[in-house]
């Protein structure tokens, strides 16, 4: 019987070989080997045993492979159709305006007012914010729904852009126009005048300035989720708004 030295650190052992006429289960050929005593060699070298690894992993992993669901196809993300004259969110909305007409101390353009000329600039002021305070509100309308009640968006967005004759706002409008007659020509305003431009300015600026809040507040409190709706939802409702204001007149001038 063979026998192989084996050393271990420093202890040294003779260990018998036995010898195992097999079959290779790879390449087929009859073979002898000389191993340790145990369990019978299945492979007659070790070229043939790296090859049959190489080919259990191939099984192995083909089987991994055709047990796996078949991978999701990417979602494709269909653009946002924007609307053209309005932005889509509350922080992207230009201040210029409102702030124009409430400067701090008096300074704003209602504090200084005198002249006709300057009645026709709070006027024109006053006409753009009307039509940008209908958008404020349907911008927060919007975040407000998707926040709290979804189910509710439809129902109160067709509310919303349905023109109302008795809302404040479209009354607003309506005094603005009434102005706008009696603001022809140069000169100096009378105190009937200076007081209702001021009213009516005052209050266009302050009611602009709080659904512009509102709206900021319930933009900031969106998680990813409801941003990535709420983006969708505006898009669509600012477009329908704009659609809206084109069949009447009353309510854009452009």
């Amino acid at each position: 019987m063979s026998h192989r030295r084996v050393t271990v650190n420093s202890h040294t052992r003779v260990m018998p070989l036995k010898t195992f006429a097999i079959v290779c289960r790879w390449c087929g050929q009859t073979a002898t080997v000389e191993t340790y005593p145990g369990r019978k060699p299945t492979l007659c070298s070790a070229e043939c045993a790296i090859e049959a690894r190489k080919d259990h992993d191939r099984r192995r992993k083909a089987a991994k492979k055709a047990g796996q669901p078949a991978p999701r196809a990417a979602a494709v993300v269909a653009p946002i159709e924007l609307p053209t004259r309005f932005v889509l969110w509350p922080s992207q909305v230009d201040r210029t305006l409102d702030r124009s007409l409430m400067g701090p101390f008096g300074t704003g353009l209602l504090g200084t007012l005198k002249t006709k000329a300057d009645g026709r600039q709070i006027l024109a002021i006053l006409d753009a914010l009307l039509i940008e305070l209908w958008a404020v509100t349907v911008r927060w309308l919007v975040l407000d729904c998707v926040r709290r009640e979804p189910e509710a968006l439809t129902a109160r967005l067709a509310v919303a852009l349905t023109p109302d004759p008795l809302r404040k706002d479209v009354q607003w409008q309506r005094e603005v126009t009434d102005l706008c007659s009696q603001m022809q020509g140069q000169g100096r305003l009378n105190a009937a005048q200076r007081a209702q431009l001021r009213s009516v300015g005052a209050t266009v600026s302050n009611d602009f300035v709080g659904r512009q809040m509102r709206g900021l507040g319930e933009e900031e409190a969106l998680d990813a989720t409801q941003r990535a709706v709420a983006e969708r939802e505006l898009a669509v409702a600012l477009i329908q708004l704009e659609a809206v204001m084109r069949t009447d007149g009353d309510l854009l001038r452009a």
